[in-house]
């Protein structure tokens, strides 16, 4: 019911529309390429050329929008193509896939059919520990659109998003949203948002359900059990309140799982300021039942985050963050991260006149990580680096260090201020220098790594690109892994087509 009032008035809106536009047609399509190889360098040489140029990936995109006069519509075809290279008949990775939307601009609202990207809740509660923290910033309303880039796997789905248009309803935004995939699972969301004085109050609903197929388990030893085809559903709702300087979130998602059990994912998120200082809060955690939007399961999990800003002029930034992570609510930290970013306020064209500098210090990092999953082999690692521009070159300075540290069983230290270098395993130096001038740009960098029980490193590595016009771009990379006995490849390229 709420789709077909939601449906009226957009309606309404289409014949009462009071902008007039002229119609117009625009199109781009674009054929891009990447062959990728690695060489191994036997002792009688190189290998022969035919077996360089053997591997590669063909993508090819065309999108064509048309949007009608007197209205807010537009309509819009977009068809992918992936191939492996050189053509195979049965190629695993290849996917052809066609799609079409129709979009009101006014409102947001669309309908679409393909593979298509998610935005908002249904995304942040999907492969929920392989996506970092939800911090507000990275915060945004729940969509979909097409996806310009799909990988073999994907299916298409049937997606419907109605919203009032915020012409009409400044201060109130209502959408409803259904989709359909390819095995008929249906999806539903819906979403308010109030705007009073300054302040925005926003909730978000979402229920989806599936099948999901059968598990077998991997060994005769494996911890996870064999699982029949079962029944899978999925809650999930969002709360926001945004000021200008400050906000609150939370996320919460309930999955009911057929033969395995329930599970809960939450996530709260704060921030304080806005510019030039801020700060934020995150963070989310799970039960091991819990399975995330696509049925899979995602285990337990917690993570506590921090983030502390000041934004300085001309794109410069101060910025310490840290994160620590555990195996479930009121457990051990067994795993943490600090990082520190320092980016200079690039120079206004009256300082670069008055004071022309050949050296120019750009910017400087440092980050200490922990994983203390195993404690007996604590991994510790300090990366440091610092960005000079010498005249018409970006250069880079950077250091790794990595070791290995004892400790007792539950008794990893949580920070790594202070990281336990008891047993070295790996130094590593690197220098690179890059430029970029009108339709040309390379890059170049050398590394030197020192191991504690394996042979020393040396890494060279070269690449350039040139773009003959707006239109297209070739590139080309050369890496020796492991000098001079390993070299990789990459030679890519992308042309592009455009309605004038």
């Amino acid at each position: 019911m709420a789709l077909i009032c939601l449906a009226l008035v957009l309606l309404c809106v289409q014949l009462h529309a009071q902008v007039i536009r002229p119609p117009f047609f625009t199109w781009d399509a674009q054929w891009t390429g990447l062959y990728y190889q690695s060489i191994p360098r036997a002792d009688n040489g190189f290998p022969p050329l035919k077996d360089v140029f053997h591997g590669g990936t063909l993508f090819n995109r065309s999108d064509f929008r048309l949007r009608l006069p007197a209205s807010h519509l537009e309509f819009r075809t977009l068809a992918t193509d992936k191939r492996v290279l050189p053509f195979e008949d049965d190629d695993g990775k290849a996917g052809f896939n066609p799609a079409f939307g129709a979009y009101h601009r006014a409102s947001g609202s669309r309908f679409l059919l393909g593979v298509q990207s998610w935005y908002g809740l249904p995304s942040r509660i999907n492969n929920v520990w392989t996506r970092s923290v939800p911090f507000i910033e990275g915060r945004g309303p729940s969509s979909r659109d097409l996806k310009v880039e799909p990988a073999a796997k994907d299916e298409g789905d049937m997606f419907l998003y109605l919203a009032l248009p915020s012409e009409i309803f400044p201060d109130l935004g209502i959408f409803a949203s259904a989709a359909l995939d390819s095995q008929r699972n249906p999806t539903l969301g819906t979403g308010v948002s109030i705007r009073h004085e300054g302040t925005i109050f926003g909730f978000e609903g979402l229920y989806t359900q599936r099948q999901v197929p059968e598990r077998s388990a991997s060994s005769w030893f494996s911890e996870a059990p064999p699982l029949p085809e079962r029944a899978f559903k999925l809650y999930a709702a969002s709360a926001a309140i945004t000021r200008p300087l400050a906000a609150f979130s939370g996320d919460w998602a309930l999955s009911q799982t057929f033969a395995w059990g329930d599970g809960m994912y939450g996530s709260a998120a704060f921030r304080a300021g806005d510019k030039p200082w801020r700060f934020s809060l995150a963070g989310d955690g799970s039960t091991d039942r819990f399975a995330d939007r696509e049925g899979s399961s995602a285990g337990s999990g917690f993570r506590l985050a921090a983030k502390g800003e000041r934004f300085l002029p001309r794109s410069g930034l101060v910025r310490a963050a840290s994160v620590i992570r555990a195996d479930e609510a009121g457990g051990n930290f067994y795993r943490s991260s600090l990082s520190f970013l320092y980016r200079r306020p690039a120079p206004s064209a009256s300082e670069r006149r008055a004071n022309p500098k050949p050296v120019r210090f750009t910017r400087a990092s440092l980050t200490l990580n922990r994983d203390g999953r195993q404690p007996s082999k604590t991994a510790d690692s300090l990366n440091t680096s610092a960005g000079f521009q010498v005249r018409q070159l970006n250069t880079a300075l950077s250091l790794a260090l990595g070791s290995l540290s004892a400790f007792e069983a539950d008794s990893v230290p949580l920070l790594v201020l202070a990281p336990a270098f008891q047993r070295f395993d790996y130094l590593k130096v690197s220098g690179e220098a890059g430029f970029s001038r009108s339709r040309f740009s390379a890059r170049t960098r050398l590394s030197y790594t020192a191991r504690a029980k394996k042979d020393d490193l040396w890494e060279v590595s070269a690449s350039s690109s040139f773009r003959p016009g707006r239109w297209g771009r070739v590139s080309f990379s050369i890496t020796a892994t492991d000098f001079p006995k390993k070299w990789n490849y990459t030679l890519g390229w992308r042309f592009t087509a455009r309605a004038p």
